[in-house]
């Protein structure tokens, strides 16, 4: 069964607002603000001591031309001296980051994002991979993702991945229709969508993932439709389907585009509900918030089994006890605290010259955020949760804890949203649509902005 436009629609003026996409919990915006940045190697070293794999996270941040829907960190230059000037950096970085012994540790999940990886010439790509390879141990069942753009990935990269043990490639389409695509600033044809995908799979990279963005001005249901349709044709193994984040306040280039042309909000949720259909009706998995995945794929499998996590990558299977995060503006989890690196890369190159690592804030967690982290991303992951042994596990009586977060469910219990029951909490179909919704009233840090009257109605995205 799968949510019908009719009741979804009824619901979504009601639970419209904007929260967290809970990649992390507390979110970035949360963060204590006396955390000390040069305590970064103590924490590797600490790490370092663990025998549970490890994430690895490279950014790499350059981009041909910005897109006017985006919501990362890039830095937008064609210039081979400046990207040669980062590798430097970043090869300092990880020699840096390693020299506590944390890279003796196996990497089971290991991730270059950006910004556009492929931007970078493949002489600086053998160099990252060299630095990286010099001081960590890669599993031999590791998940080895990249983020690729069809408009620069040469043939000759795709088969260099693969060659490296490269085993997913991660494509941004957002969506196929031309008149969309002049409108963000991203023309990119399906022929050169395919040849990317066609090249992949010769090579031997058996998972791909397409990227797709609904709220984008001038989409239709229609056009839509028929981008959906294309991505199906190709099969990928996963699709990712965003809701635009239009979020100016933080990347001001988003003011360019013209949100007068994009769908309205009922529109909007009629669109991804035709889209959620034709996944399914296709035999794709809905996983977690806005992932889809084919029955065979271990994320659509891990979902079945209720073993799905997530972090600031996203959804996965694979998540390490720790994750390592390299280059400018990069998150990472280390030894029970979270750490990001200067968001400039002016000040990322500045502080690895100066000391080696770039980390210059981030947050030491609780008790009581790892047990509200457990129960959101237990919800955002699985959609159930076993309450008796949470609160067991972190030696709380569950209902008697969140009494008031349980009490403020009923609502969405009410709509259908949710299933309390002793000992479970269950997220029904359609409140899989809500699912940011469900997990809020477990975000003590947003209470606490409500309190003070900063909801985070200027920080996050909408919802729906």
């Amino acid at each position: 069964m799968h949510p019908s436009p009719s009741p979804a629609r009824a619901l979504l003026e009601r639970y419209a607002t904007s929260a967290p996409r809970y990649t992390s919990y507390p979110t970035a915006v949360d963060w204590s603000r006396d955390f000390d940045g040069a305590r970064y190697p103590e924490l590797l070293e600490r790490a370092a001591r663990s025998p549970e794999p490890l994430s690895l996270y490279v950014h790499l941040p350059f981009c041909a031309e910005l897109c006017l829907f985006c919501g990362c960190n890039v830095v937008v230059s064609r210039s081979a001296q400046r990207m040669e000037r980062y590798v430097s950096a970043l090869e300092r970085e990880i020699e840096q980051v390693a020299a506590g012994g944390i890279g003796a540790r196996p990497v089971r999940q290991y991730h270059w994002g950006g910004g556009t990886p492929t931007q970078l010439p493949l002489a600086l790509m053998e160099r990252v991979q060299r630095a990286i390879t010099n001081v960590f141990r890669i599993a031999s069942d590791a998940e080895v993702a990249i983020e690729v753009d069809p408009r620069v990935t040469t043939p000759e990269q795709v088969r260099w991945l693969a060659a490296q043990g490269f085993n997913r490639v991660s494509l941004g389409v957002q969506d196929f229709e031309p008149d969309v695509q002049r409108a963000i600033k991203r023309v990119q044809s399906e022929a050169q969508t395919r040849a990317v995908i066609d090249e992949a799979r010769a090579a031997g990279i058996g998972s791909v993932n397409i990227d797709l963005i609904y709220g984008l001005p001038r989409q239709t249901l229609d056009g839509f439709e028929r981008t959906v349709r294309r991505v199906l044709d190709i099969r990928p193994e996963r699709v990712a389907l965003f809701h635009y984040a239009h979020v100016p306040w933080m990347k001001k280039h988003q003011t360019a585009l013209d949100l007068g042309a994009a769908p309205s909000s009922d529109l909007k949720l009629t669109i991804f509900l035709r889209a959620l259909e034709l996944f399914r009706e296709a035999g794709y998995a809905y996983v977690g918030l806005d992932h889809f995945a084919l029955p065979t794929d271990e994320l659509a499998r891990a979902k079945d089994e209720g073993v799905l996590q997530r972090n600031f990558m996203g959804y996965t299977t694979r998540r390490g006890g720790d994750m390592v995060s390299l280059g400018v503006s990069a998150i990472g989890e280390v030894a029970g605290a979270f750490v990001q690196n200067a968001h400039t890369e002016p000040e990322y190159l500045r502080l690895v010259a100066e000391r080696g690592f770039a980390t210059f804030r981030g947050h030491e967690l609780t008790a009581e955020d790892r047990l509200r982290r457990d129960v959101i991303v237990g919800l955002m992951c699985n959609l159930v949760l076993d309450t008796h042994a949470v609160g067991a596990h972190h030696g709380v009586d569950f209902d008697v804890h969140f009494a008031r977060e349980l009490a403020e469910l009923r609502s969405l219990e009410a709509d259908g949203l949710v299933e309390i029951a002793p000992g479970s909490l269950r997220v029904t179909p359609m409140g899989q649509l809500f699912l940011r919704n469900v997990a809020l009233p477990f975000d003590a840090y947003y209470r606490e902005r409500q309190a003070r009257g900063t909801d985070g109605q200027r920080t996050f995205s909408r919802t729906v």
